[in-house]
């Protein structure tokens, strides 16, 4: 099951590939204004979650939502929205999170989600206002753009890979924490990557192409 997060900051238009990406969504929650970018993309979500901070007009929009949706917290808390949204999910059953949104805004924010990717309950994928990330396990494929720019980043204190469709192949490299591969080039139309150990998050931009 798969569960969808949106979040506050800034989030991507309902471009075509984020549509594909979330299409098979089983439970949506909106984290406090991530309600705004779920409203953006005409989705209802399920559940409603956060302190409700940085909603504007927060008891006149939330009106339009059941209550047994809404599960209001104390600002005084020890986590964040976006961390009690991946935790409510997890209860849900959900196997899959993705979550959107997070860019712009506070940088604090935006390193809070960066972090989540470091916990044993973590988000899979993270899709922000231009960009797509991806915690990569195990073997993993992505569709590309011949030229477009991925970049990856070590989540694990030690990371050892093999790659196909890269201009620069990561076979023979030992990355760790701090360690990063920026700007690396897709060669065609699929990009193959299998962890031999670790994990890595790979960051990719958003495909700028109108859904019909």
């Amino acid at each position: 099951m798969t569960g969808l997060i949106f979040t506050g900051g800034e989030g991507p238009f309902p471009e075509r590939e984020i549509l594909e990406i979330i299409k098979d969504a089983s439970i949506t929650v909106a984290a406090d204004s991530g309600l705004h970018l779920a409203e953006k993309f005409n989705i209802k979500p399920d559940f409603i979650l956060g302190d409700m901070d940085s909603i504007g007009n927060v008891d006149d929009i939330l009106k339009k939502y059941p209550k047994e949706s809404i599960f209001r917290y104390k600002e005084d808390k020890d986590f964040t929205d976006t961390e009690l949204a991946l935790l409510f999910l997890a209860e849900k059953g959900c196997k899959k999170t993705i979550i959107i949104g997070g860019a712009g805004a506070r940088t604090d924010h935006f390193l809070g989600i960066f972090c989540l990717f470091f916990r044993a309950q973590r988000p899979d994928i993270w899709v922000l206002k231009e960009e797509i990330a991806w915690n990569v396990e195990g073997k993993f494929s992505l569709s590309s753009i011949k030229g477009e720019t991925i970049s990856f980043f070590p989540l694990s204190e030690e990371c050892r890979m093999k790659s196909a469709g890269l201009k620069w192949e990561l076979d023979s490299l030992i990355w760790k924490i701090g360690d990063a591969g920026i700007s690396n080039i897709a060669l065609g139309d699929k990009i193959e990557i299998e962890m031999t150990k670790g994990r890595l998050l790979l960051v990719k931009n958003v495909c700028k192409q109108e859904y019909r």
